[in-house]
């Protein structure tokens, strides 16, 4: 992923009002915080058009009510399905995939993880 697709997709999400931050939380935490994490597919055409697709993990974390976690997904969801030609010539296309509770072995602390979809197509 470019790092021009990393601060789109950051921009799209913080845009929703949801404190997020790539891979780590970084300063205090606030009652619910997201971090987020991909994972490039290998692409058989990367060379030839430019072609890359990624997963991203989001990952929302909070002390307080589950719904805080609901209502990030569903503003998450909103801001999904989205496409854009970036300033560096980068197509991209974000798209939301699904999401699912994950434990965390603390009682206080809830989470969920939501799967996206990133496609770019770079210019060579």
């Amino acid at each position: 992923m470019r790092i021009a697709t990393m601060n789109y997709l950051s921009g799209l999400i913080n845009n929703t009002g949801i404190p997020c931050h790539y891979m780590e939380w970084r300063g205090i935490l606030p009652e619910t915080y997201w971090t987020w994490e991909y994972t490039e597919s290998p692409s058989m055409t990367l060379k030839e058009n430019g072609y890359q697709e990624t997963s991203v993990i989001l990952r929302g974390f909070t002390s307080g009510e589950w719904l805080r976690l609901e209502e990030g997904k569903e503003k998450i969801e909103k801001a999904c399905g989205r496409t854009a030609i970036l300033q560096d010539g980068t197509g991209v296309a974000v798209s939301y995939d699904a999401a699912m509770v994950v434990p965390t072995g603390d009682a206080q602390l809830k989470s969920i993880k939501i799967n996206l979809t990133i496609q770019e197509w770079k210019v060579n």
